[in-house]
Order: structure tokens, then sequence, then C-alpha cells
């Protein structure tokens, strides 16, 4: 029985960082970044589900994130932070054609800053409120140092690292990578949820006494 149990659990683990790797980042892709915000709320909605225990594998996954993509259009009302985010990357490429170094790593400390912004109001989205701003966010985020310095850190090197090798990297177990950033965010915004306006029965009854005490 327990084989059983423990090839389930593989076989749900690799359903899910297969299909949707290639929904996230195949979304973001395909659109050149417009989606990128619809698209990781919708990922890390599921992902919700993931971190509460009640991810279902027999559900239709594709059906549910496009479903989801739909709910969160709302989240394009931040796209002009996208938009400094391109021109941030476009800032990087001519910077690096005149090999202005050290314009180099205040680009990418910048970018990478404006990508861990956009994973904070995914997560403050998902986690705590139905309408996430930016200052708001901004407070969430400097809440726990540590957690932001975690997911900035992750930026910079997705930053650094950006070209074909990661993109299909990301489509085939970007997964992986958005759990462990959703992670740190999502602690974040629980624990300063939890010293605000307290945690919902939801969190409560899903995260368990041990993980409610470290927030």
């Amino acid at each position: 029985m327990k084989k059983s149990i423990d090839l389930s659990t593989l076989t749900a683990a690799v359903h899910l960082i297969a299909v949707l790797s290639v929904l996230c980042f195949g979304t973001v892709f395909a659109t050149a970044g417009v989606l990128t915000l619809p698209a990781l709320c919708a990922a890390f909605t599921v992902g919700k589900d993931v971190f509460y225990h009640r991810f279902d594998v027999y559900d239709s996954l594709t059906k549910r994130y496009f479903s989801l993509l739909g709910e969160h259009m709302g989240m394009m009302k931040f796209f002009p932070l996208q938009l400094v985010f391109f021109l941030q990357l476009l800032g990087l490429y001519a910077a690096g054609k005149m090999k202005m170094s050290i314009l180099i790593y205040v680009l990418t400390a910048g970018a990478a800053f404006i990508l861990t912004l956009t994973v904070y109001l995914a997560a403050c989205r998902v986690f705590m409120e139905e309408k996430p701003d930016i200052v708001r966010t901004a407070v969430v985020m400097f809440y726990r140092v540590q957690n932001m310095l975690a997911v900035w850190v992750a930026m910079i090197l997705s930053v650094m690292l950006f070209g074909a090798a990661f993109c299909g990297i990301m489509l085939i177990a970007g997964t992986v990578f958005l759990l462990a950033v959703e992670g740190a965010a999502a602690m974040a915004v629980l624990s300063f949820k939890k010293a605000t306006v307290g945690l919902g029965p939801e969190d409560e009854d899903s995260l368990g006494e041990a993980v409610i005490n470290k927030l």
C-alpha cells in the first residue's frame, strides 16, 4: 500500500510540474511577457492548492489554469510596471553592447527588484486580498526582509541566466522554481496578514499549528 501511495504522489508531482510549467511559462513567452501577472496569479493559485493540501491531480489542470487566467486578468492594471521592466531589459542590452559594467549591475538589480515586486503582487492577490496595490505590497515585501531578499536573489539569477536555454528549462520544470518563490513570498504575506487582519479559517485549517507559529 505504501508503494502505491508513493507512486501516486510521484505521478501527481510530475503531472503538476510538467503541465503547469508549460501552461504558465508558455503563456508568458507566447505573449512576450504581456500576461505575466495573470499567468503568475493563476500558477500561484494552483500552488496555493498544493500548499493547502487540496490539489487534485484528477481535475483538469489545463482547464483550471485557463479559468484562473481569466479570473486574474484584472491584474493587467499593473502592466506599466512590466513596461518599466522591459525598458530595463533594453537598457541592459545597450549597456552590454557598450560594456558598461556598473550600469549592467545596477539595471540587473533594478530589473530583479521589479520582478520581485511582481511576485509579491501575485502572492498578495492569491493569499491576502482581491485587489492589491503597489504601496501595500511594498510594505508586505519589507515586512520580512529575509524572504524578500531570497526572492530578489532568485530574480537576479533569472535575469542573469535569461536566454534560450533558461526558457527551455522553465517550460519543462519551471513549476519547481515557481513553487519555491511562491513559498517564500507567501510566508511573508501570511505573516503580515496574521499581524494585521488575522488569518482566516481557511488559512488556519490548512496550514496547521506548526506553520502558523512560524509566521
